[in-house]
């Protein structure tokens, strides 16, 4: 079973197992964490859902579309391993990925 390890904005971590083709958002919801804010639902109109990737060695970012790029764009805390849970998905090679939660700083939005 692939997984990933999630950190919450406390340090606190857990193991979440991952599903081809799901995004972050819906796995970390998923799991119980309630952190993640995603106010937009995940039509990627926020960025409320922003996390930090930190990918096993060797295994490459997946691509980040248009309309998330120029929502990290705008994103405060915004980090060159950002990401947006609502837009990025899941799959097997990100196996053992480490993602934590963003700090809620929006008022620069």
């Amino acid at each position: 079973m692939t997984k990933f390890t999630l950190e919450t904005r406390d340090g606190t971590r857990s193991e979440i197992a991952g599903k081809d083709r799901a995004t972050m958002m819906k796995l970390i919801r998923k799991s119980g964490v309630q952190e993640l804010l995603a106010e937009c639902g995940g039509s990627c109109t926020c960025a409320t859902c922003q996390i930090y990737v930190d990918l096993p060695e060797g295994v490459a970012m997946p691509p980040i579309e248009t309309a998330e790029a120029i929502m990290l764009a705008k994103a405060p805390n915004r980090r060159l391993n950002s990401r947006l849970a609502c837009q990025m998905k899941f799959d097997s090679s990100l196996d053992g990925m480490h993602v934590c939660i963003a700090p809620e700083d929006f008022s620069q939005m």
